[in-house]
């Protein structure tokens, strides 16, 4: 039996005769986790198409009126899902993952963000994805954990089967002092080269995370002051999309987030209540060409955009 035959055969047992896994894995002479790779790449190959009908949910104009309002070149949404957080965010993930396969090509400079709206897209990329000959490379300096989980900048270039260039440094560092120091690595150079010659920038938009212990009292006060609503790639803006506290700036080891716009393809990725007003803030500050959220997101920062104006204010 070829490759693809067996993955027929699993298919058509599966799903069309309703045989569990254990049954499939005895008449294949498989295990059965095999089995289970077998009919995830079913569907991502294609064999198997599963379509979900739902009547309840319309087409929503929101995703017409933020392209408009914010000239953007896409805006995705996926169904909005009840339940935790983190339903919502892979069912965004997924749709995230629909994209950014869509978007790289061959010979393309790929910029991976952090945090879990991107790690929910490197997720839903390892169910399988075509081979691209990309170059992929973190956006910013990570953090290190003592957890088994990859970086998701690792995780989707091996989805693609791409080259991954790593930023063995951290996203915020104590002081402008030792970023300027690390700047002079010949590693980190290599990876600002990349960043310099990006076509894809994939990235979350974060709502306020920071605390004292992670950026210290003055800073904290600033962001305060300012009126801080979110962040990307580890810079501060507030909600009428202008990037607040300079003095933080001097501090993160991170591709510039207020030329995201200037990338060809700019893609941001988030969804929930919890982020209406960070993206909100983002639109505004022109760093997303393309967004990925979901309809009740979409249509809250509509909303949100028509009762607050720009106030025109400076940090």
């Amino acid at each position: 039996m070829s490759d693809f035959e067996q993955l027929v055969q699993a298919s058509r047992l599966y799903y069309e005769l309703g045989e569990t896994q254990n049954a499939i894995a005895e008449r294949l002479g498989v295990t059965r986790p095999q089995v289970s790779r077998l009919l995830k790449r079913a569907r991502a190959e294609g064999i198997v198409e599963i379509r979900i009908v739902d009547r309840t949910t319309a087409e929503s104009p929101a995703a017409e009126a933020l392209r408009r309002r914010y000239g953007l070149d896409a805006v995705h949404l996926a169904p909005t899902v009840t339940g935790p957080e983190d339903l919502g965010r892979r069912m965004v993930g997924r749709l995230a993952a629909q994209v950014l396969r869509g978007t790289v090509r061959d010979g393309e400079i790929v910029g991976i963000g952090d945090g879990a709206s991107v790690s929910a897209v490197a997720d839903a990329l390892e169910d399988g994805a075509t081979p691209v000959a990309a170059t992929v490379v973190p956006l910013a300096g990570g953090y290190w954990t003592p957890g088994p989980e990859r970086d998701p900048f690792r995780r989707v270039a091996d989805a693609f089967s791409a080259l991954p260039h790593g930023l063995m440094a951290p996203g915020l560092l104590d002081d402008s002092a030792t970023k300027r120091a690390l700047e002079a690595h010949a590693g980190v150079q290599a990876v600002r080269d990349l960043w310099d010659h990006l076509d894809v920038a994939l990235f979350g938009i974060g709502g306020p995370s920071w605390g004292v212990a992670s950026v210290g009292p003055e800073v904290m006060a600033h962001l305060e002051r300012a009126g801080a609503v979110g962040e990307v790639l580890i810079a501060p803006f507030d909600l009428d999309g202008v990037f607040v506290c300079p003095e933080l700036r001097e501090r993160v080891l991170a591709f510039d987030a207020r030329t995201l716009g200037r990338v060809p393809s700019s893609i941001g990725v988030a969804a929930g209540e919890s982020k209406v007003r960070p993206i909100l803030g983002a639109l505004r500050a022109g760093v997303v060409r393309t967004l990925v959220t979901d309809v009740a997101t979409a249509e809250a920062v509509v909303d949100l955009g028509a009762r607050t104006p720009v106030s025109g204010r400076t940090p």
